[in-house]
């Protein structure tokens, strides 16, 4: 029984022995993908090595050769995953790349990279590091290393800018200065063989201002900054993403059907998620749907088909990994906001009288949304809640941005506007910490064409008035125990309707019921009513519950005046609240409105005392009362 257990265990020893990896042949390295950035510095090959243990043992030899200008090294034990490859590069200092499988037995990768005849190939660099090789022959270059571009509106493509070692263990190896003659002629022969062998195109006919990949084989990566490798529906929207560096274009909408479009350039999407079609709506309310195709070789385009296409906007993760789309009526911005912000100062550098950039710099890395119509390019920033606006006024007077437009959007953040041209054009950078944000705008033009508002006078002999209910529909405004500020300012501005109505005065409400309706369209709603007064009604709202008390906000010189008879009423309908007096605000509503134009805040939803008196009828009657008294006495006294 000994004998056989003995037998038994000298087996398994030299079974062991005979299949451990020391004992046996290696696997050979796995050549996976070929990267490059576009300037011509840097080239990347990407490698898998099953033998973990030897993943940077084998050295690497670069030999130099002349006529052409180039150098070839060799990678031991591999094979090419797909197939070879060639890349003509156009106005770099390399001029030609090629990658094949150079033998079989023993197997050998060979790559040879053909540089320009002025330059010195001895100040290049060999680099292993970790499960990439790569071949660098001058610095990279790349626009800045702080902010990355993450809205274009340049029909250009945006170039691949830098490559990012994934180990911490580098080697480097220099080129050897001395190369035998008689190996470059054998190395070149050989290598022009192994490329006759294959029935790989190597030219297309075409001529590229950068770079151009005679081979886009499917098995080997795209040349992109970003790789989408995930699209699902989340929070009533569509949710986007990836790895790498996302960047947009100008979203643009179609018609028949309707539809909103943007693309994604330097793209490269997962071919599991192509074409795939999404519904929007998990509860079958509505028809949307979303689509994301590979558009070209390195551009991703998303398709949003909606009767409702317009609304759709991109929203941008603080690290710009992943992109939001959703509708606005369903946008929950409480869901975006998980670290407030502040925006701190703002920087301007000035390149001409038409051109400069700006930079918001904000206390914490920002969530923004960027929208871009005719005449205005505007970002909203959800989970920013303070912003200095005379600091923001003195640093953009005489630039080209100097009519950048900054208001408050309560429980929203704040939204920055430029007003521009139709060719005019925007480029948006972020930080690469979140915390600041570039604009960098070029104007065909140097004419003022979006001047300030100026006060209207109403032409059509009749008084009209446009009361404006804070919020609606999916914005609710401020929320507190179940107590919603939209549903308050709905009620209190119908009573102020209904005293006003009773007076011979015409009204024209915002809204009407519970539905979102944009500070745009609320805006422009007013304009084409050309009303005497445009009064906005608001709940307050603070992080503690202490503050109290009302308020009334101008902005303009010429809407002063009605804040002051509007408050004044308040003060004498409320004795006892505290008076926190007037502001001069720039709220987007009463910033962009024509007419005398007030926002009132008539109370604190988050003092419980005061929220509890808020819900009342009395409270509520005599908020309208005091709004209507004062818009009354306004009228009476021709706007003084």
């Amino acid at each position: 029984m000994k004998r056989i257990l003995f037998y038994i265990t000298l087996l398994i020893c030299f079974i062991c022995a005979f299949i451990n990896p020391s004992f046996a042949e290696s696997m050979p390295i796995k050549v996976t993908g070929l990267n490059y950035d576009t300037s011509g510095a840097l080239i990347s090959i990407s490698t898998q090595n099953p033998n973990t243990e030897d993943q940077d043992a084998q050295p690497l030899k670069c030999i130099r050769l002349s006529n052409p200008n180039r150098v070839y090294f060799d990678i031991n034990n591999a094979v090419l995953i797909g197939e070879k490859q060639q890349i003509i590069f156009e106005k770099s200092v390399i001029k030609e790349l090629r990658l094949a499988q150079f033998e079989t037995n023993p197997y050998i990768v060979r790559t040879v990279v053909t540089f320009d005849e002025d330059f010195d190939s001895s100040k290049a660099e060999l680099i292993s590091s970790g499960g990439s090789i790569m071949l660098v022959a001058k610095s990279p270059v790349i626009s800045n290393d702080y902010f990355n571009v993450i809205y274009d509106e340049s029909q250009d493509k945006l170039p691949y800018s830098g490559l990012t070692a994934s180990s911490q263990v580098i080697q480097k190896v220099s080129i050897p200065v001395e190369t035998p003659k008689s190996e470059s002629e054998n190395t070149m022969k050989e290598i022009e063989k192994a490329f006759e062998d294959s029935t790989l195109n190597n030219t297309d006919g075409k001529t590229y201002d950068t770079v151009i990949s005679l081979d886009l084989s499917s098995r080997l990566k795209l040349r992109t900054k970003y790789y989408i490798n995930q699209y699902i529906l989340k929070n009533n929207g569509l949710l986007v993403s990836g790895i790498g560096q996302l960047t947009t274009g100008r979203i643009f909408w179609l018609n028949s059907p309707k539809r909103a479009v943007i693309d994604l350039p330097n793209t490269y999407l997962d071919k599991a998620f192509r074409n795939r079609e999404i519904s929007l709506c998990a509860d079958s309310s509505c028809g949307d749907t979303a689509k994301i195709g590979q558009f070209d070789f390195n551009t991703a385009r998303i398709v949003i088909n909606s009767e409702s296409s317009e609304k759709y906007i991109p929203i941008y993760a603080k690290d710009s990994q992943s992109l939001f789309i959703v509708n606005t009526d369903k946008l929950n911005h409480i869901a975006l906001e998980n670290e407030s912000s502040n925006l701190g100062k703002a920087f301007v550098k000035k390149y001409d009288s038409k051109s400069g950039e700006l930079i918001l710099s904000f206390t914490a890395p920002v969530v923004h949304s960027i929208v871009r119509t005719d005449n205005a390019f505007n970002i909203y920033f959800f989970n920013v809640k303070n912003y200095n606006d005379q600091d923001i006024a003195s640093t953009v007077i005489n630039t080209p941005f100097k009519n950048i437009s900054i208001s408050l959007l309560p429980q929203i953040g704040i939204k920055a506007s430029v007003k521009i041209g139709k060719k005019d054009s925007v480029k948006v950078e972020e930080s690469v910490d979140g915390k600041a944000v570039k604009i960098v705008l070029k104007r065909e033009s140097d004419s003022e064409i979006y001047e300030k508002p100026v006060k209207k006078t109403n032409t059509k002999g009749t008084t009209k008035i446009v009361i404006d209910p804070g919020h609606g529909g999916s914005d609710y405004g401020a929320i507190r125990e179940g107590v919603n500020e939209k549903d308050i300012t709905l009620d209190i501005s119908q009573r102020v309707e209904a005293i006003l109505r009773s007076k011979g005065i015409k009204v024209a409400m915002t809204r009407t019921d519970d539905t979102f309706v944009s500070l745009e369209d609320r805006v422009a709603f007013s304009e084409g009513e050309n009303p005497e007064i445009f009064v906005s009604i608001h709940v307050n709202s603070a992080v503690s519950e202490t503050p109290n008390g009302i308020e009334t906000h101008w902005y303009h010189d010429y809407s002063k005046s009605l804040a002051e008879v509007v408050h004044k009423h308040f003060v004498k309908e409320f004795p006892n609240a505290n008076d926190r007096g007037l502001f001069k605000s720039k709220f987007y509503v009463i910033n962009h409105t024509t007419c005398p134009a007030i926002l009132c805040e008539i109370g604190f939803l988050s003092n419980p005392e005061e929220r509890n008196d808020l819900i009342t009828d009395t409270r509520k009657q005599k908020t309208a009362k005091a709004i209507a008294d004062g818009i009354i006495e306004y009228i009476r006294n021709g706007g003084k």
